[in-house]
């Protein structure tokens, strides 16, 4: 485990979350990776877990990204959160991210824009 900024990770499709740990790997961050929105809203609301950063996808079992930040904005105020997903094309997608004031990433896009939006989120240098 990294002593890096704490960043919670909440993706549903195993492959996925592994290269996203993996794109991120060279920050030295303390990544805790999830499998599901109701994973994710039950780390945001544990108080006891330092937290720096949210990534979620849009669509997973349970409870969906939108209710993930929802969760996030309740427990944990102007926590910085990114939004990677697949359907980050859409315009309703895109409105959402904007009325949240979030980030939004095409997962075709992740390699080139993740690591840039996870600096830009926590400050770290470029």
């Amino acid at each position: 485990m990294a002593d890096g900024p704490a960043v919670l990770i909440a993706e549903d499709y195993p492959d996925f979350r592994a290269r996203l740990l993996a794109l991120l790997e060279p920050l030295e961050l303390n990544c805790i990776p999830v499998a599901n929105g109701k994973l994710a809203i039950d780390v945001i609301q544990d108080a006891s877990h330092a937290l720096d950063l949210l990534i979620t996808d849009m669509d997973m079992p349970v409870n969906t990204g939108w209710e993930v930040i929802e969760a996030c904005r309740e427990h944990r105020g102007d926590l910085p959160i990114i939004m990677q997903t697949g359907e980050a094309r859409y315009t309703y997608v895109k409105r959402r991210a904007g009325e949240f004031g979030i980030p939004l990433i095409d997962k075709l896009d992740v390699d080139v824009q993740l690591v840039p939006a996870v600096k830009d989120a926590l400050g770290l240098p470029e």
